[in-house]
């Protein structure tokens, strides 16, 4: 009796397909996943520069006031901290932090004038999958002279 080879798909040929196409789903899948808590972060990140660009708008705006004589000037001095809260009062995970800082501070000179110019950090906290983040943006406010030569 003679036995032909046969051609074709055996058991373990299917076996091992089977294997490579689910590594493959898995890969991809993690793939998939990282990409998805990246942009959630950087979707994050992005928000909480933004809050932190309009608080310093709005620092600006205002400009140099008075509630800022006397602070910032042996240490830096906290001027708001609160949780941020969208229209509806409702919490957005954001945390917000005001610093401000005297120039005499700053440089580490207590020869200079107190309460000329004042550095203003706001810091944005918020919770990522990685852990606590925060993004701080600073900006200078100068006290106007009345003085004209």
């Amino acid at each position: 009796m003679h036995i032909k080879e046969e051609k074709g798909v055996t058991g373990v040929d299917i076996v091992i397909s089977v294997i490579i196409i689910t590594i493959f789903i898995a890969l991809i899948a993690n793939l998939i996943a990282n990409i998805n808590i990246n942009s959630k972060n950087i979707e994050r990140r992005s928000q909480a520069i933004s809050y932190a660009v309009d608080e310093i708008e709005k620092i600006k705006a205002k400009g140099y006031i008075e509630s800022y004589n006397n602070k910032g000037i042996q240490q830096q001095d906290i001027l708001t901290d609160e949780d941020i809260n969208d229209e509806n009062g409702k919490f957005t995970g954001f945390h917000k932090t005001i610093y401000i800082s005297d120039y005499v501070y700053i440089k580490g000179d207590s020869t200079k004038q107190n309460d000329l110019v004042k550095q203003i950090t706001v810091k944005i906290a918020y919770n990522t999958s990685s852990g606590e983040k925060s993004e701080e943006i600073s900006t200078y406010i100068t006290k106007e002279s009345n003085n004209e030569k």
